[in-house]
């Protein structure tokens, strides 16, 4: 379940390292199969968890989930937050009012006539027609499943909207549960699929698809059976860490503009470009761009890893993740002259306090025009944004430094 509904990245949940040691990957939650369950939990606990989701969503978590249990809680929170974040950013542009035909009978014709319908009723001897025509609704599958769902999760969590809700949703709720009732049918899945939205009501499919999940109670760690289908729902850490670093990156590095490489897709560019075709091949999406205008000064790229040494990665940083700053680099460059920097995010772990080494020797060239510096950011938001704006504003003198000396 990506937070952002754009992500597709196909990892393994769990997985065994060379030396036989199991870990899990970039999600957390619980799934379940064959009447086993699993439940990966927040290394750094649901406290953080919380604090970067109110700082990369706005959305408030609760600390009173009522009657759930402990485990059951933990994945009703999550779901509940990713729920009313995703819906607001659907509805950004309003309501999901979708066009769709309306059939009347009457003795005028309003829109275009029925005539195979028509002449059935004149036959009849009613002595009115058929006619069609198209207006804007919320009267469908999507509304359905959304109001469904905000059922669901209010028992889920027991509380007030208030202590949950945020107020753009709390206002936007009562105009769908107007046309659909407080508890609508769930909707199948082949009915939301048939659904036509529009470019601005686009946004509505995932959080439809997500909302028939919840309403069919698809999710709590209680929901196991052996049908032999997988099921449960998982929360993509990973990427709530990388909105985590953009949100504090945008307030730490003011003045220059900060791009979401994933999202801007201006921002995106090709590795290598063919000599006979000119087609570019292998795309390179780095999480952030900082530009003084349209000068690129660094490239930001957030790793939910570890920055202290390890068996698989002795110096620290994983050697995947330096090839990829190396070509990021590479391709996100400034002009001639003046020096480029890529920093590369990593969340704080209160067990090794210790800075690491890598950071501690930062920054490192890459060659006379490139260096690349490791961060290890606080949990807390206002801390982060503070190391974040000092070591912003070193390697930005330090650019400068470098171009004129």
């Amino acid at each position: 379940m990506p937070i952002s509904g754009e992500r597709d990245d196909d990892e393994p949940i769990v997985y065994c390292a060379w030396d036989g040691t199991w870990w899990a990957g970039r999600y957390v939650g619980s799934i379940s199969f064959e009447g086993h369950s699993l439940t990966i939990e927040p290394r750094f606990g649901l406290a953080t968890l919380r604090s970067w989701l109110f700082e990369a969503t706005s959305v408030v978590l609760t600390d009173a989930p009522g009657r759930l249990r402990e485990d059951e809680s933990f994945i009703a929170q999550l779901l509940a937050s990713v729920w009313a974040h995703g819906f607001i950013e659907a509805a950004r542009h309003g309501l999901p009012a979708l066009r769709r035909e309306v059939a009347t009978e009457g003795a005028t014709v309003r829109g275009r006539l029925d005539v195979p319908a028509s002449l059935r009723l004149i036959a009849t001897g009613g002595g009115q027609v058929v006619s069609i025509r198209s207006e804007r609704s919320l009267d469908h599958a999507a509304s359905d499943a959304i109001v469904a769902a905000y059922e669901v999760l209010r028992r889920w969590l027991g509380v007030p909207d208030e202590k949950w809700l945020p107020t753009r949703a709390k206002e936007l709720l009562p105009h769908l549960m107007a046309v659909t009732g407080a508890r609508p049918r769930v909707p199948t899945k082949a009915q939301l699929d048939r659904i036509r939205y529009t470019p601005i009501t686009a946004g509505f499919a995932s959080i439809a698809e997500l909302s028939r999940q919840i309403a069919n109670r698809r999710g709590l760690a209680a929901d196991i059976d052996a049908s032999g289908e997988t099921k449960g729902v998982l929360l993509d850490v990973a990427e709530l860490w990388e909105m985590y670093v953009l949100s504090i990156l945008r307030k730490a590095a003011v003045p220059l503009t900060v791009i979401h490489g994933t999202r801007d897709k201006s921002a995106t560019k090709k590795l290598l470009h063919s000599n006979v075709s000119g087609q570019g091949l292998g795309t390179l999406i780095p999480d952030a761009i900082l530009l003084s205008g349209s000068v690129i000064k660094g490239v930001v790229d957030a790793k939910y890893k570890s920055l202290h040494p390890s068996a698989s990665s002795p110096n620290g940083p994983q050697r995947d993740d330096l090839y990829q700053m190396a070509a990021y680099l590479g391709r996100f460059q400034a002009p001639v002259g003046i020096e480029t920097w890529g920093l590369l995010a990593y969340p704080f772990d209160p067990s090794k306090p210790d800075t690491p080494h890598a950071e501690q020797n930062s920054p490192w060239s890459l060659d006379d025009r490139k260096k690349i510096s490791f961060a290890t950011l606080p949990h807390n938001s206002t801390d982060a944004v503070a190391k974040l704006r000092s070591l912003v504003m070193q390697l930005a003198t330090t650019a400068v430094w470098s171009a004129r000396a």
